[in-house]
């Protein structure tokens, strides 16, 4: 099969370019070089120019994300790549003498907007109020309005915080705070929240690519705040000693309200941010299970 794929050199295309490099392929598209087949391009600048025989699949895994955004040009950025990046992909699509059989858009759950919810499952509306999160459900639509009139199947991802044995990102973060003994456990660690492995994510794709439609894809398990920090700590060998309360916690939250508010900064932690982190958020897969085979492994694994 051909496939073209983008974002091959970032975290879960890594896994993706493995997965399914082993049978078919695979063309990548990017700034960095990751497969002998690639095609050179900045979609948050330029239009690819493709010349691909007779394309079954495109999997659109390129995107920005992992930052927070403190200047307009920073936000801008989102809507460069995530946004105009995909219309561009499209586009580039458009010209060619074949359009592809199936695409695939890896989205994200923070396109539904939420900071709190249990089991939310894909007729949840989405009311994304951060940039990334806005970002991928416009590009969501851009892409279901060109697969409507193109006829091309199209499936849309919605992940979760993505693991893998070597974590990044968020989880890469934690990890490391806990290595290094600087971690600091907020209250009693409760909250739940969704998270999926990179290696499951890659291995349903083509499964995907063939029925279509949307969905959220998690490990089943939603270990708790409190399980995944013993987990990793366990794995690096390493106590957390560091902990508040959740009263200090709020009383600490308070403190980073009022200090924004005096200087416009951005203080770690804050009401916000407080609610985030001690508040269960997860969504449902039942979807994915029965309309995909979906089967995953508990992340938790990952770090045994």
């Amino acid at each position: 099969m051909n496939i073209v794929l983008t974002g091959a050199s970032g975290f879960l295309g890594h896994y993706i370019l493995a997965e399914l490099g082993r049978g078919h392929n695979i063309t990548t598209l990017g700034r960095a070089v990751a497969s002998h087949r690639h095609i050179h391009c900045d979609l948050a600048r330029e239009e690819p120019k493709l010349s691909i025989q007779n394309p079954m699949c495109v999997i659109h895994a390129a995107g920005k994300a992992h930052s927070s955004p403190r200047t307009e040009t920073e936000r801008r950025e989102y809507e460069q790549v995530n946004v105009l990046g995909t219309r561009r992909l499209l586009a580039a699509l458009d010209r060619q003498a074949v359009l592809p059989k199936s695409f695939i858009y890896i989205s994200s759950v923070l396109a539904y907007g939420r900071s709190a919810g249990w089991l939310l499952n894909e007729q949840t509306p989405c009311a994304p109020t951060d940039v990334y999160g806005k970002s991928k459900a416009q590009a969501e639509e851009i892409v279901r309005t060109w697969a409507d009139q193109n006829e091309v199947c199209l499936t849309v991802l919605r992940l979760p915080l993505v693991a893998a044995r070597q974590p990044n990102g968020n989880l890469g973060a934690l990890a490391r705070a806990i290595r290094q003994g600087y971690y600091v456990r907020l209250g009693d660690g409760a909250a739940r929240r969704s998270m999926v492995r990179a290696d499951d994510v890659a291995a349903i794709l083509l499964r995907a690519a063939a029925v279509g439609g949307t969905y959220n894809l998690t490990d089943g398990y939603h270990p708790s705040v409190r399980e995944l920090e013993d987990t990793l700590a366990r794995q690096a060998n390493r106590r957390i000693r560091l902990s508040i309360s959740s009263g200090q916690a709020r009383l600490l939250a308070r403190l980073g309200d009022g200090i924004n508010t005096v200087i416009g900064g951005r203080f770690p932690m804050n009401t916000t941010a407080l609610t985030k982190l001690t508040s269960s958020l997860t969504f449902s897969d039942e979807a994915a299970r029965q309309k995909l085979g979906w089967n995953p492994r508990p992340v938790l694994d990952l770090f045994v």
